[in-house]
């Protein structure tokens, strides 16, 4: 068997964007890594005959729409067209591509940055693109004159300028001012549905595109999450009714039903906070008539399972069968199950129950497509039964299971003190001789609200192959245990805490090969905060890597793009209510403590957790003379690991395997 390389994730094809044409043609897009070029090519496939065809061959197709039986997609094709971006004009110019045959031709352009379209016909759709009131005001000022309203904006690159909150996001860069607007095109022209201050978050068509039913936050300075609003747009009068399950609340998702019937999900938040698992409303909006189907705060919406080899995490579009279900996919305990519920009963059934992950469901003929990750493969095209059989249907990353080294994880399971079970796994050292002594890797998942599972990982396959034992659990506050199990506020650093440790003993007490004197940790996001902390806390690992990490929740909640709402939820007070408290959840308060040789990596486009979390904490440990490295990564964000360029990603998973060969391989 091969070994398994530092750049091994490079030779996965990651499938994403799975749709289905009105005749029932199936197309999805293949992302690939291009080392040459330290990107990724994105392609359109058509699944026919039993066959993956390749359509095209830019690597430049992020997105694409069926409309009727012809494929239409965004692409910036002419030189002419990529330079005008380049001057911070917003433009996306539509292609179709006819499966006809001939070369994808222009369809239309719009002069907006578009994020996503609903299609009435080829020349009438509804489209929601990023608002962003400096261009608009560049333009006016310039008469309408674009090359002057270009010039103004190069000559106000020098500087930045802030007037609300948040003023920045994570992935998208400074969004001062930014708005997802909804848009009406047809026939060449196009106008504003929504008004500047209006963000909208999800919405659907009813009746054909004469109603547009849209979850919205409106704000004109500082947005107050989490509340939104359900809204009802009359295409016929232009107005907006207020249809809201209450007030203030927060709506998460919305499905059409028959007639004026609606699948609303939503939350309070008064039990379990932001991570809250949201109720299941059937809504019928103009009676006001509504039915709660589920409210055990049981059922977490989506994958949040963890793996470096999925390159998505697309939220595919509720299904409803026109009769008595809607299907949806939703994170159960370590995997990620297509789910359905009764709308008559409230009741939610399992479609699939094999560990791993759907990512993203289409209905197809009796059945549904699906991309899933399944045991040590990457992520290919299924056919799910509603039994839950499945076939798979394409073998893009087979070999890469049958060729190289891959050691399964196995189950760990042990009850904590609160008498809750907790579920880890054990990656043995590939070459593995139970009378040696191996070096052990902690690795800690993120969120805290997501969960590790025993699908493949790159990282720590990698570790493995170079002779670490890799272990990982989910502790108290992860996901798909229902919202009790996953809410932590105000108890960071203690319960979760004491069950990462319990874990590591555990895993000590039934592997005696595993070398308790050369352990190493690491983690990223909620895992660098768990990193910074335990080297605050005990002595027990010779080293650590903190990744993407939180410090100081002071700094985190007045620097970052949740930090304003989502950290006073979690630690539960501010910093000018109860200081202590904030404090004492802080790794930073403990950094006099440590003693621990620790490794900080940042990107300096965090806007998630800021680099100046990393930056604290390095500085502390060199302040008090403890071995520290810190490494920042430009032009990268808080998904690095995941989705950042691909000799950014090498190079962190260099810089952390080295630290740990320096320390633990002596």
């Amino acid at each position: 068997m091969k070994p398994i390389g530092i750049d091994h994730f490079a030779k996965f094809s990651f499938l994403n964007h799975l749709k289905v044409s009105p005749a029932g043609k199936v197309a999805f897009l293949v992302k690939k890594a291009n080392l040459a070029e330290n990107g990724y090519d994105s392609d359109l496939y058509l699944w026919r005959d039993g066959q993956a065809i390749q359509l095209t061959d830019t690597g430049k197709v992020s997105d694409f729409y069926w409309v009727g039986e012809d494929l239409y997609f965004p692409a910036l094709r002419k030189k002419e067209d990529r330079e005008y971006v380049k001057k911070g004009l917003p433009l996306t110019v539509f292609y179709r591509l006819a499966l006809t045959g001939g070369e994808a031709v222009e369809a239309f352009r719009l002069k907006a940055k578009v994020k996503s379209v609903k299609f009435l016909s080829p020349t009438a759709f509804y489209f929601v693109a990023d608002y962003n009131p400096v261009v608009e005001q560049a333009v006016a000022q310039a008469g309408g004159d674009e090359e002057k309203a270009a010039q103004r904006l190069k000559q106000d690159e020098d500087y930045i300028v802030f007037d609300q909150l948040p003023f920045w996001s994570n992935g998208a860069g400074v969004t001062n001012g930014h708005r997802d607007r909804l848009y009406y095109y047809e026939n060449g022209e196009w106008a504003a549905v929504t008004d500047p201050y209006t963000n909208v978050k999800a919405w659907e068509l009813l009746e054909g595109g004469e109603q547009v039913v849209l979850i919205t936050n409106r704000f004109e300075k500082e947005k107050k999450e989490p509340p939104t609003q359900l809204k009802l747009y009359e295409k016929s009068t232009g107005t907006f009714t207020d249809i809201s399950l209450e007030t203030p609340f927060c709506h998460t998702d919305v499905t059409p039903l028959s007639g004026d019937g609606l699948l609303v999900l939503g939350s309070d938040h008064k039990l379990y906070g932001l991570n809250q698992d949201p109720n299941f409303y059937r809504y019928h909006f103009r009676s006001g008539e509504r039915v709660v189907l589920d409210e055990s705060h049981m059922h977490s919406l989506g994958c949040s399972v963890g793996s470096d080899v999925k390159m998505s995490n697309l939220s595919s579009p509720w299904y409803y069968d026109g009769k008595d279900s809607v299907y949806f996919t939703e994170t159960i305990d370590d995997s990620c199950q297509l789910v359905a519920i009764d709308l008559k009963k409230g009741g939610i059934r399992h479609i699939t129950e094999q560990k791993g992950m759907v990512v993203e469901f289409v209905p197809y003929e009796k059945g549904f497509l699906t991309l899933s990750i399944r045991g040590n493969d990457g992520i290919e095209l299924f056919f799910t039964e509603l039994s839950g059989k499945e076939k798979q249907l394409t073998h893009f990353n087979s070999h890469l299971t049958a060729e190289y080294a891959i050691s399964t994880p196995q189950e760990l399971t042990f009850v904590n003190e609160e008498g809750n079970e907790i579920k880890g796994w054990i990656i043995r050292p590939v070459g593995f001789d139970d009378s040696q002594k191996y070096p052990v890797i902690l690795d800690i998942h993120g969120g805290p609200k997501t969960a590790y599972g025993p699908n493949f990982f790159h990282e720590m396959q990698y570790w493995a192959n170079l002779g670490y034992a890799v272990i990982f659990c989910n502790p108290t506050g992860s996901d798909g245990r229902g919202s009790k199990f996953a809410d932590i506020r105000g108890k960071y650093g203690t319960v979760d805490y004491n069950d990462i440790m319990r874990f590591v003993d555990v895993c000590l007490g039934k592997c005696p090969w595993m070398d308790k004197e050369r352990m190493g940790v690491t983690g990223g996001s909620y895992g660098g905060f768990m990193t910074n902390w335990i080297i605050g806390h005990t002595d027990r690992f010779r080293c650590a890597a903190s990744q993407r990490s939180i410090s100081n929740w002071v700094s985190k909640s007045n620097t970052t793009d949740i930090g304003y709402y989502f950290n006073k939820d979690q630690i539960g007070t501010d910093a000018w209510t109860d200081h202590d408290k904030i404090w004492w959840h802080s790794p930073l308060k403990y950094a006099n403590q440590c003693k621990t040789p620790t490794l900080f990596l940042h990107s300096d486009e965090d806007y998630r957790c800021w680099l100046a979390e990393g930056l604290q904490m390095y500085y502390a440990l060199k302040y008090f003379g403890v071995e520290a490295r810190m490494c920042i990564f430009k032009g990268e964000n808080h998904e690095l690991s995941r989705s950042g360029k691909p000799l950014h990603r090498i190079r962190r998973l260099q810089e952390i395997t080295q630290w740990f060969d320096q320390h633990l391989k002596k």
